[in-house]
């Protein structure tokens, strides 16, 4: 494989979970036989397009890891990164947005601020996007999570709110492992701290932390494989970490045993409703179509269950890897909202880079309105 810039790597996380999430969006909640029956004999096998928009369209999962994201960048611009303030505050303020965007509300009038320019003076480029208030498989856990919040008083590892455990915890953690490249035990610990903030679950938000730190071991140059292995060890001595180490384990072990069909060893790992499950099954497709992010997303998308959340994490894994290159150039060109969300992994990758690290001499996207 040729040189992938760091820079390529950042859009490819961000493009690549937001086209996964856009090609299992139309077939999430179908059983197998059913996606055949409307697609072709081998199930859905390209991305679908919006006779309204022209666009392909994706739900609360890209919605969400943009919203991390911009958490990450304002919290970078308050001072977390000298230990001023911490990012969960402001991964936490940047959820009561997008919340705002799901039900036109918050959790409590003390955030009402967050929409005063006078009193913020972030910018919430998000709001823009006419696109991110489209209620589309919208979390009810996320949201009802977040609508009990107040005060601030979010949740944590040490102070859990709930018994959370679903997918909702996992699939809006891969931009904290591009912040946290160079670093994958603070990508593990954020990513953590980041899902607990709405999933009290030990199995949710470890789950979400395991997935930020194989995202920052892939952007930092591991093999998908050695990346998931790494991650395994980090395991080791974490408290209630032992289901994800034999959970990620299981997952490699499906991909070296040659006697088990890929679609039955998707179904042996469940439906990708739980954290857990929605982890085994993007990392047994990344690694086992390691060298096809096309095949790869299109195995994590075919299924009886989450298909959005399993295809846009393997399509985060993938973008690591090969960068925006490693996809269909029509996939890439057929997303909603590509030009910002290129913007976001842009801006990242500004808050973060150091310059012994080669990237493109490439100017940042403009943003686009639906």
């Amino acid at each position: 494989m040729s040189e992938v810039y760091l820079d390529d790597r950042f859009k490819g996380v961000m493009l690549g979970l937001a086209i996964g999430d856009a090609f299992g969006y139309p077939i999430e909640l179908m059983d197998y036989d059913a996606i055949c029956e409307r697609f072709e004999k081998k199930g859905c096998l390209d991305l679908a397009v919006s006779k309204r928009t022209g666009t392909a369209l994706f739900t609360d999962d890209t919605q969400l890891s943009l919203f991390t994201a911009d958490g990450l960048l304002w919290a970078h611009s308050a001072g977390a990164d000298d230990g001023q303030v911490n990012y969960e505050d402001y991964i936490f303020l940047s959820y009561q947005v997008w919340l705002y965007t799901q039900t036109k509300t918050v959790a409590g009038k003390e955030y009402a601020w967050l929409f005063d320019p006078a009193q913020n003076a972030y910018k919430l480029r998000l709001l823009k996007a006419k696109g991110l208030y489209k209620k589309r498989t919208a979390d009810t856990k996320n949201i009802d999570a977040l609508l009990k919040i107040k005060n601030m008083a979010y949740g944590t590892p040490e102070r859990r709110l709930n018994a959370n455990k679903d997918n909702g915890a996992v699939k809006r953690s891969a931009p904290i492992g591009l912040y946290f490249y160079n670093d994958t035990k603070k990508a593990f610990d954020m990513g953590c701290r980041a899902a607990a903030i709405t999933h009290g679950d030990p199995v949710g938000y470890i789950s979400a932390g395991c997935y930020a730190a194989i995202i920052a071991e892939i952007v930092s140059g591991a093999e998908i494989e050695d990346a998931v292995k790494t991650v395994i060890k980090l395991l080791d001595g974490v408290a209630d970490g032992e289901v994800l180490q034999k959970t990620l384990q299981y997952a490699l072990d499906l991909v070296g045993n040659e006697e088990v069909d890929p679609m039955s060893a998707v179904k042996k790992m469940g439906y990708g409703f739980e954290a857990y499950e929605a982890l085994a099954i993007a990392v047994y497709c990344a690694v086992l179509h390691c060298d096809s992010p096309r095949h790869a997303i299109q195995l994590a998308a075919n299924h009886d269950g989450a298909s959005d959340t399993c295809a846009s994490m393997t399509g985060a894994m993938l973008g690591a890897y090969f960068g925006i290159q490693g996809f269909p150039k029509k996939w890439v060109e057929k997303l909603q909202y590509k030009n910002l969300i290129s913007a976001i992994a842009d801006r990242l990758l500004k808050v973060v880079y150091t310059p012994d690290e080669p990237t493109q001499d490439e100017p940042a996207a403009e943003e686009e309105e639906e």
